[in-house]
């Protein structure tokens, strides 16, 4: 196979498969017929001398040699497209673009209204697709270019990775106001002794609130570890389990009734979240404007709220 012989267009068609996993929906994403992309992919499968894609129960899944190279294909397709970039000034207006973000839901919750009410001024065709991923799930896929952005807690990272610290954050108690053992904040004996949800991008059920805990001598009961922040506001409002959550979220539970949100009974450092994006691609007008808008959000949060503090009880040593 020669680059003259091959028409670049397969490799748009190529990466649509990828992400859409079903030949309907890349052709739907690429706004061609069916058929269209169906002879594309054969003409795909001739060229790299592969079946690429395999047909499975939920549409079609790639073999090992394209989950080999769908990386390269992306970056070149990226390079391409900076390439195109580098004529006319960038106009957000008329970008018509995919943006695949790797986010807690928190960025859902405080974040996203006011940056979509931004973009449908500045930005209405740009589209954007969230989902969840830990830090080191995160890093690699932004290596593989499956996502362009990834929000999460700051860490230190190669250097072929853009970063920008965008907020703080800061853990605070929370349970139901009734909740029959809470009719304050508890000291850390009586904290760690309750039932707790806990929020894990990788499904841990263990975190900063319990290192801080153990270096205490104190271990809690973590009954339900979910990937959700709305979970746990549900369980938290619904049960006798308490949490520990970001302030904001504390600030958003108490403001919709039935929640008693309270300072830590132990100092516990605040969470630095970071911006990560791929320097390959800084050169991307497109890129530079979304990084910046979703920049200029974050920053833009409410400071962190202050929590209750019904009066932090000492200490007592573990035993």
């Amino acid at each position: 196979m020669t680059l003259k012989h091959v028409d670049l267009n397969l490799l748009v068609t190529f990466e649509a498969l990828w992400h859409e996993r079903n030949v309907t929906r890349a052709a739907r994403r690429l706004n061609v017929s069916q058929p269209t992309v169906s002879n594309a992919l054969s003409r795909l499968r001739s060229a790299f001398g592969d079946q690429l894609f395999m047909r499975s129960p939920r549409g079609i899944e790639p073999t090992e040699r394209c989950s080999e190279i769908i990386k390269d294909v992306r970056e070149a397709l990226r390079h391409i497209e900076q390439a195109l970039d580098s004529g006319p000034a960038f106009d957000s207006r008329l970008c018509r673009r995919e943006f695949r973000i790797a986010c807690a839901d928190y960025f859902d919750l405080f974040v996203l209204p006011e940056l979509m009410a931004h973009m449908a001024e500045e930005a209405p065709l740009i589209d954007l697709r969230l989902r969840g991923a830990d830090l080191d799930e995160g890093l690699d896929m932004l290596d593989a270019g499956e996502i362009d952005f990834l929000l999460h807690k700051d860490a230190p990272v190669a250097k072929r990775f853009g970063v920008s610290q965008v907020f703080d954050e800061q853990h605070v108690f929370v349970a139901r106001i009734g909740h029959p053992t809470v009719k304050g904040l508890p000291d850390i004996e009586r904290f760690a002794a309750l039932s707790h949800i806990n929020f894990s991008q990788r499904g841990d059920s263990e975190s900063l609130v319990d290192e801080v805990l153990g270096r205490h001598g104190y271990r809690r009961r973590v009954a339900v570890t979910t990937q959700h922040m709305n979970t746990v506001a549900h369980l938290v409002k619904t049960t006798n389990l308490v949490a520990s959550v970001p302030s904001r979220l504390g600030a958003k539970m108490a403001a919709e009734g039935g929640i008693a949100v309270y300072a830590m009974p132990f100092e516990i450092p605040c969470v630095p979240i970071t911006l990560y994006w791929n320097r390959r691609f800084e050169l991307d007008g497109a890129m530079r404007w979304m990084r910046d808008a979703i920049v200029h959000h974050c920053r833009a949060l409410d400071p962190v709220p202050v929590p209750i503090r019904a009066g932090v009880a000492p200490a007592v040593a573990a035993k």
